[in-house]
C-alpha cells in the first residue's frame, strides 16, 4: 500500500513538472504546487544570423547549442551581463557593435573570432582542442572556415 502512494505521489510530481514547463520562462510561480527560486530562460539551440552591415560572406550561418556549453559560465560570453538583466545580443550598442573594422576590440567579428580570448568562440575552441589533444581526444573542428564546427556546410 504504503509503495502504491510513493509511486502516485512521484507520478503527480512527475506531471507536475512537465506540465509547469508551459510557463517555464516566467518567474516566481510557474505551476500550482511549485514555487521556483529561480528558473533558466534561454534559447537551446539558435542560429546566428549575421546583422545588416557586417560583411557578407558565402560561410554558412552558424548554429549554437547552449546544451553542449552548458559547462561554460553565462559571462564567459556574455561578458557585459550583469546576471540579473536581459541578456543582449553581441551587436547591441556598447559591446561588439563595430560591424566593418575587423580588427578592433569592439569588432563583431572579433567577438567570434579571435583567437586569443577565451570568450571567443575559436579562442575558446583552440584553448579546449589543447586539453582534448592531452587527453587523447578529438580536436573541436576550426578549419577550414567554409565548412567546420561552426559554420557547417549543407549536405
Amino acid at each position: 500500500m504504503r509503495s502504491k502512494v510513493m509511486l502516485s505521489g512521484l507520478i503527480v510530481m512527475v506531471c507536475s513538472l512537465a506540465m509547469a514547463t508551459a510557463a517555464f520562462c516566467e518567474g516566481g510561480k510557474f505551476s500550482g504546487i511549485v514555487d521556483a527560486k529561480s528558473t533558466l530562460c534561454y534559447p537551446l539551440e539558435l542560429t546566428f544570423k549575421r546583422p545588416s552591415g557586417v560583411l557578407k560572406t558565402s560561410f554558412a550561418p552558424v548554429k549554437f547549442s547552449h546544451g553542449q556549453h552548458a559547462s561554460v559560465a553565462c559571462v564567459t560570453c556574455h561578458h557585459m551581463w550583469d546576471g540579473k538583466s536581459e541578456v543582449q545580443g553581441c551587436a547591441e550598442a556598447g559591446c561588439h557593435d563595430n560591424l566593418k573594422e575587423r580588427q578592433e576590440a569592439t569588432s563583431y567579428f572579433r567577438a567570434f573570432h579571435d583567437k586569443n580570448a577565451e570568450n571567443s568562440c575559436l579562442g575558446c575552441h583552440l584553448k579546449a582542442n589543447v586539453a582534448r589533444k592531452d587527453k587523447g581526444q578529438k580536436p573541436l573542428s576550426v578549419a577550414p572556415c567554409s565548412n567546420n564546427g561552426c559554420h557547417v556546410a549543407a549536405k
